[in-house]
């Protein structure tokens, strides 16, 4: 019953964590990190209703250590390598032997640092062109 579970997540007392201490007894989490690796998305399908999903299995990192973080659609545009971002109630499980913090249908992601922009200068001014 989903009122029960919602109430079953109110009454979760979540902390801010870093990553060294998450670990497979753990099930809910607060996390903020950096973006350190998001390969290409790739398509998989989904095993309820065979839809295809997109899915960028990223690295994310805090000066404690690093995890795997599955994006998921959406998710994969709103985040880039060097954005710093925040976990509210991302969920910790374990896939194919490694822990992995997923933001799933509970859980929020937030990025709250984007990494600087490179910015470039084109112009070119009467005298470099000339020279």
């Amino acid at each position: 019953n989903e009122t029960g579970l919602v109430r079953k997540m109110d009454n979760l007392k979540l902390i801010d964590m870093k990553i060294r201490d998450v670990n497979s007894k753990v099930k809910w989490v607060n996390l903020n990190a950096k973006v350190i690796k998001k390969p290409i998305a790739r398509i998989v399908y989904s095993r309820f209703d065979n839809n295809p999903l997109g899915l960028s299995t990223s690295t994310i990192s805090d000066d404690t250590g690093s995890i795997k973080m599955p994006l998921w659609n959406n998710q994969i545009n709103m985040v880039s390598i060097g954005d710093t971002i925040q976990i509210e109630n991302g969920r910790v499980k374990t896939f194919r032997g490694e822990l992995q913090v997923s933001v799933g249908k509970t859980g929020k992601l937030n990025v709250i640092k984007h990494k600087p922009k490179l910015s470039i200068d084109l112009r070119v001014t009467h005298k470099q062109r000339f020279c």
